[in-house]
């Protein structure tokens, strides 16, 4: 497999996770509604939407095929019992998209595509740094 496939490949898995991501964040709205949380919930959703949109454009630029999968991530969220168990499995979620990024920065992008994943990896440690909040507070 070529790097660039490579490439897309990776882009194409986070695309799949911030769509469930987006999932996450209504299953969380309508499920665990919380005037603590609510506005946090809301965030993730249009960050994760933005997401979405910006690697959808990336993998085009990059050459690819954009994938029209959702990936597992909210049958994960789902499946846990507690809300804090399921904050905690969303902050991982969110690391482990900040540490794909990284690696797809490493395969050497387009300019434009390098400046937005940058960008979507400073949106992911943001939320992870609110929920963090959250989390040692409560």
């Amino acid at each position: 497999m070529s790097e660039k496939q490579e490439l897309i490949d990776l882009l194409n898995a986070l695309l799949e996770a911030e769509r469930a991501g987006v999932e996450t964040a209504n299953h969380l709205l309508k499920q665990y509604p919380s005037e603590e949380l609510d506005e946090q919930y809301k965030q993730l959703k249009k960050d994760e939407a933005w997401s979405c949109a910006g690697l959808h454009q990336a993998i085009l630029r990059e050459g690819g095929e954009p994938s029209m999968k959702t990936g597992d991530f909210v049958d994960k969220v789902i499946a846990l019992e507690t809300l804090r168990d399921k904050l905690v499995l969303l902050n991982k979620g969110q690391a482990w998209v900040a540490r794909k990024i990284d690696q797809a920065i490493a395969f050497g992008t387009i300019p434009e595509t390098e400046a937005f994943l940058t960008e979507m990896k400073k949106v992911h440690h943001t939320n992870i740094d609110e929920m963090e909040k959250y989390l040692l507070g409560n």
